[in-house]
């Protein structure tokens, strides 16, 4: 009776540490976005982290060779994604620019971007102060943020991807299952 509790419980302890495969969160790395790959000191940048593990805490400097501005630090959602809005100086100087985010265990870097041109002013969007006259730069919206005035086309639903298996982990389960049962007929044919 002992052999064979001890043999179930063997079979078990083999079955969770030798076939079950670990699994990651996302299992892809890391990466960050920008909003534009060329711009003048004082605009606005935006920054879309995705793949960072669920809520992690991800610091993000501006870089160049020489230069390291603290861009401040933000938490990645239950999805592992953020996205930071930032103004880059407005005395920056020229170059070739990239975002590097780092956490606990990830060190991250963006695209490169080009930083040239004058200086963006923090009023008039850095063309001079607004005057009543000033014609509109863009057309106002007619409707409320998020509503579509056209109906949305109707899309099927994607399929469920499904999972392949591992293929070694199956034979050394029938291996290890054929083992133990060869085991236990040995035991009941000796009593």
């Amino acid at each position: 009776m002992n052999f064979r509790i001890l043999l179930i419980f063997a079979f078990l302890g083999a079955l969770f540490f030798f076939v079950v495969t670990p699994v990651s969160a996302h299992g892809r790395t890391p990466r960050l976005e920008i909003s534009a790959e060329r711009m003048n000191p004082g605009a606005v940048l935006d920054i879309r982290g995705v793949e960072f593990d669920y809520e992690e805490l991800v610091a993000l400097y501006l870089e160049r060779q020489g230069i390291v501005v603290s861009l401040g630090q933000i938490n990645a959602n239950l999805e592992g994604i953020f996205i930071h809005t930032i103004v880059l100086p407005a005395d920056l100087p020229a170059g070739d620019y990239h975002i590097r985010g780092v956490t606990e265990h990830h060190d991250v870097l963006s695209p490169i971007f080009s930083v040239q041109g004058p200086a963006i002013s923090g009023e008039g969007g850095g063309q001079g102060e607004r005057e009543d006259g000033d014609g509109l730069l863009a057309p106002m919206p007619t409707s409320a943020p998020g509503i579509s005035a056209s109906p949305l086309a109707q899309t099927d639903a994607e399929a469920v991807p499904v999972s392949k298996g591992n293929p070694t982990s199956l034979i050394l389960s029938i291996v290890l299952a054929v083992g133990i049962a060869a085991l236990l007929s040995v035991r009941m044919l000796m009593k």
